[in-house]
């Protein structure tokens, strides 16, 4: 199967579960505003997001993929069966065992988390009861991505991404369904997380059945493949808890903040992530088991190919976004949020977030693509000493910003960290992985860079004339926009083609690695 089919599949799928995922934002920011359930849920759901992206992300991907995909090919599928089956197994126990944990200490491990929220108050009393209904989802991801990992290997994208939209589905009726018999619709939204997990996992786990891998526990002596799994694991998760540990600092200083900073962030925080969600997974999903195997045959000219046309790509799609979200933040705020309870107001509060955050979209997804390299290359320590770096700049950009620029200043101090992580992973690519960023890449870089400058100005200049529209809300601010983005997006696309900025699309290099 080839890496543009694969992007196309996981990024398809992915796409609509982000546009998804908007509906359930304008619809939750439409019910809670940014209020103090709304400050509350956001809370709690980042808190057990940080946790499921700390073990069912990419640390688990990168440590089971190479394993799983190496048994299957060299020993066949019945001892791959028996892998999956004793993963399975031990990685059901210790995750439950961490879950009770979590919930025994919850209220101490939120007291640390939320430490801006008096622990005597009702805001911290409700953060306490929602996040412990939320905190089942945290497990029940960690068996999803390992249902997820093996139809993965088999070359079947299609299920694990869709499975994601589960939890919007749920979360949208959640928020229609209102209260019911909770204080507030917050109660009802973590319940529905708690049940879209449950039920996240008994779909992947039969598709999983239907394509010959029959998963059940199975206590029979450990492989060195278990061993090797559960090392490589711990690994990956402390260097994603390096990560991870980025957004768990900008939590605990919102929640010292005014009531409705915590909501501010969360919101555009999601917007922001609309375009990392769909190319950052697709990429990193579809890249893995190729540059893996390129590596792993000591083919590293294909290696290179491969991660430098997935640069490429992910650079032409993410500066237009860039340019869109820097210049439109308050119009895209107030398209996407502003009705109901999230009023004018918080859409102008919210805008200079979105600013920040946007310029940090490249890099951002280049730091993905260089991850996967890593990964693929069994080097874990280069990305956690990035990362490491990441959270110095973060806390000292934090202590700068915020007291001027409150949550902006967060946003802003985040992007910062994120270029320092990405120019150090950069540095270190042709010492430890034998590859780099070649001068042909860097040209087309150079050519897309002018013809983002161009979207720019013509954004700029269409801007003078759409404003008075954007302050009438409503569908005029809709047609607007969406008038001015198509309009800077063919700009775009017009100067790329004239420059060849899009020329590797058709030219040279295919996305199989393969020379055409």
């Amino acid at each position: 199967m080839s890496l543009v089919r694969d992007v196309v599949t996981v990024g398809g799928w992915t796409l609509v579960y982000r546009v998804s995922s908007f509906v359930r934002d304008i619809v939750q920011s439409c019910i809670l505003g940014a209020g103090m359930f709304a400050d509350v849920a956001s809370l709690a759901f980042k808190f057990a997001n940080s946790l499921r992206k700390l073990f069912a992300e990419g640390a688990f991907n990168a440590s089971f993929l190479p394993i799983f995909s190496n048994v299957l090919k060299e020993r066949g599928h019945e001892e791959a069966r028996k892998l999956a089956a004793q993963i399975f197994t031990w990685i059901t126990l210790s995750v439950s065992l961490l879950l009770i944990l979590l919930l025994i200490f919850f209220r101490k491990i939120m007291g640390g988390f939320a430490a801006g929220i008096d622990q005597s108050s009702e805001k911290f009393e409700h953060l306490i009861a929602i996040g412990k209904i939320c905190s089942p989802y945290v497990a029940a991801s960690v068996l999803a991505a390992l249902f997820g990992g093996i139809l993965n290997t088999l070359n079947r994208f299609a299920m694990p991404a869709a499975a994601q939209l589960i939890l919007n589905i749920f979360v949208i009726i959640s928020l229609y369904s209102g209260p019911l018999f909770f204080p507030s619709t917050a109660y009802t939204m973590a319940v529905a997380v708690f049940l879209s997990g449950v039920v996240q996992v008994a779909v992947l786990w039969i598709d999983v059945k239907i394509n010959g891998f029959s998963i059940r526990f199975d206590f029979s002596k450990m492989k060195d493949e278990v061993k090797t799994f559960g090392r490589k694991l711990f690994s990956g998760v402390i260097g994603a808890g390096v990560l991870q540990l980025n957004i768990l600092i900008d939590f605990v200083v919102l929640s010292f903040l005014p009531t409705g900073a915590v909501s501010y962030f969360y919101y555009v925080d999601h917007v922001h992530q609309f375009p990392i969600g769909i190319l950052g997974i697709a990429f990193s999903t579809a890249l893995l088991p190729p540059i893996t195997s390129a590596i792993n045959g000591r083919d590293f000219s294909t290696a290179q190919v491969q991660m430098n046309v997935g640069l490429l790509y992910a650079v032409l799609l993410t500066l237009p976004a860039t340019i869109i979200l820097m210049t439109l933040s308050e119009p895209v705020i107030g398209a996407i949020y502003g009705r109901g309870n999230f009023s004018p107001e918080h859409v102008e509060a919210a805008a200079p977030a979105l600013v920040a955050f946007s310029q940090g979209l490249p890099v951002y997804m280049v730091t993905k693509v260089f991850s996967t390299v890593f990964f693929a290359n069994k080097d874990t320590k280069t990305p956690l000493r990035g990362g490491i770096l990441a959270i110095f700049v973060n806390l000292f950009f934090i202590g700068l910003l915020v007291p001027c620029l409150k949550h902006t200043g967060i946003a802003l101090a985040t992007t910062l960290s994120s270029w320092c992580n990405g120019i150090y992973l950069a540095e270190n690519l042709k010492e430890k992985c034998g590859i780099r960023v070649d001068s042909a890449t860097k040209r087309i870089f150079g050519k897309q860079l002018l013809a983002s400058l161009a979207m720019l100005l013509a954004i700029l200049v269409m801007n003078m004339y759409a404003a008075p529209c954007y302050s009438q809300g409503g569908i005029t601010r809709q047609v607007a926009l969406i008038s001015v983005v198509i309009s800077g997006t063919i700009i775009y696309m017009a100067v790329g083609k004239i420059t060849g900025a899009s020329s590797f699309l058709n030219g040279k290099r295919g996305m199989n690695g393969k020379n055409e």
